[in-house]
């Protein structure tokens, strides 16, 4: 089992002190030879992430707002790292193929062989608008598009000619006449899908998926995790239609506690605070709670471990950016017998 944070950024990090600086520090300019507070926070989490054996961080991608940019901020901070694998999001109606090829093999000159991609085919009306031409006109050009774009960027790596071949003369997305090779090969691909078609793009393309793990974080943790279970096996089964294997990471919110009814009185705080502060972010911030991570560590333990048993491979923890949150976190995922055996 391997353990990842989400790098916290404002538009998906529940508030903190330190986080409501780096929002305020936003909005306005820097004096010259000033460190931005983003890039700071940034830095400090995912170094003192690695420093205490977390394996991936997530730069999650926002282009409205005061997010600084995930691939431009994953770079700098991956200068400064050593064995954390660095994985910053993409959306690929924002990005040509070749130059998103480029990006990653770029990154992987900074970080030899510790890139992964976080694959985002999801839409933001008002983001989409303002910072790309693309406007899919339904799901299956949506995905379509979405499986020939990491096609391209898989050959582009490679300059793999039969792999281009398969991309079509007069598309949009042609591969690249030069292999830009990744140091540890290509990068993966990390995704998300719940939609029928969104899920067959991920069996025939992805290398890890998240799990579905339903929505509802008052449902009996034992529902939740049969929801988990049943979704990896449909997964399982999707992809080796294509003669293919897929990995299984979990999303979730983890709020460690003296007792579960602590914790779950934080989580209403929390998400009581979201509301009042930007409430179409309630989602994106705290909807991981679902995964039911909540509590004292050894009840945390234990039902990682259960995801464990059912296929989960990856926890990728977002957590509440105070002092010693990164300390305590590692402390509670060490109960899990899977993450202290790596």
């Amino acid at each position: 089992m391997k353990t990842g944070i989400y790098v916290p950024i404002p538009h998906v990090t529940a508030h903190s002190a330190r986080l409501g600086e780096v929002d305020a520090a936003g909005r306005r300019g820097l004096d010259p030879g000033t460190v931005d507070p983003g890039y700071r926070l940034a830095l400090d989490s995912v170094t003192e992430a690695e420093s205490l054996g977390f394996d991936i961080a997530l730069f999650a991608e926002r282009h409205l707002g005061t997010d600084l940019e995930s691939w431009v901020l994953a770079a700098a901070v991956a200068s400064h790292t050593h064995r954390i694998t660095i994985m910053p999001a993409m959306n690929p109606d924002f990005w040509h193929p070749n130059i998103a090829a480029k990006m990653a093999a770029t990154l992987d000159r900074v970080a030899p062989g510790r890139s992964a991609i976080n694959f985002v085919t999801g839409w933001n009306t008002a983001e989409n608008t303002f910072f790309s031409t693309v406007r899919p006109t339904g799901e299956e050009e949506k995905y379509s598009r979405a499986e020939r774009y990491i096609e391209t960027m898989r050959a582009t790596w490679a300059a793999d000619a039969d792999l281009a071949a398969h991309l079509e003369e007069g598309e949009e997305f042609t591969a690249a006449p030069m292999p830009l090779v990744p140091a540890g090969g290509p990068p993966p691909f990390h995704t998300v899908s719940r939609s029928p078609r969104g899920l067959e793009m991920v069996a025939r393309c992805a290398d890890h998926w998240f799990v579905d793990y339903g929505t509802d974080p008052e449902r009996p943790f034992a529902e939740v995790l049969e929801t988990a279970r049943v979704s990896v096996e449909r997964m399982r089964e999707r992809a080796a239609r294509y003669n293919r294997t897929v990995g299984f990471g979990l999303s979730a919110f983890v709020v460690p506690a003296e007792t579960e009814r602590a914790g779950w009185d934080e989580v209403a705080r929390l998400r009581a605070e979201a509301t009042a502060r930007s409430p179409e972010l309630v989602i994106p911030k705290l909807g991981a709670v679902g995964a039911q991570l909540v509590g004292p560590a050894e009840l945390i333990g234990e039902r990682v471990a259960a995801y464990a048993e059912i296929g989960v491979d990856l926890v990728l923890c977002k957590y509440v950016p105070e002092p010693d949150a990164l300390p305590r976190l590692a402390s509670v995922l060490a109960r899990d017998p899977a993450v202290a055996r790596r």
